[in-house]
């Protein structure tokens, strides 16, 4: 941001790449990493299981379409990373200021 702040925004493009450029607009000229978040089906399957606030079948029903038309500069595999490996990854990407 112009004072300096780095912001993390964590969104689900349910329309992919059309949800991409209202975020790339909303932010304006501010500088942007875009990352993908993946993960094997039958693991994503497992973690839906787990999760009581998931209606079983989700992932399946957005799996292809929050990823469709979407530019990712990196992409991250959560299948067996931790999710500190994942943020170590990210945060390799994330340009340094002086």
């Amino acid at each position: 941001m112009a004072s300096g702040t780095g912001v993390i925004v964590d969104e689900v493009l349910l329309d992919g790449g059309r949800g991409q450029e209202r975020v790339r607009s909303a932010l304006g000229g501010t500088g942007v990493l875009w990352v993908g978040v993946t993960c094997d089906r039958d693991v994503a399957r497992a973690r839906e299981a787990l999760r009581p606030d998931r209606v079983a079948g989700q992932f399946e029903s957005q799996e292809t379409v929050v990823h469709e038309g979407v530019t990712y500069d990196l992409i991250v595999d959560t299948s067996h990373a931790t999710s500190e490996s994942c943020a170590a990854t990210i945060l390799g990407h994330v340009p340094t200021t002086a």
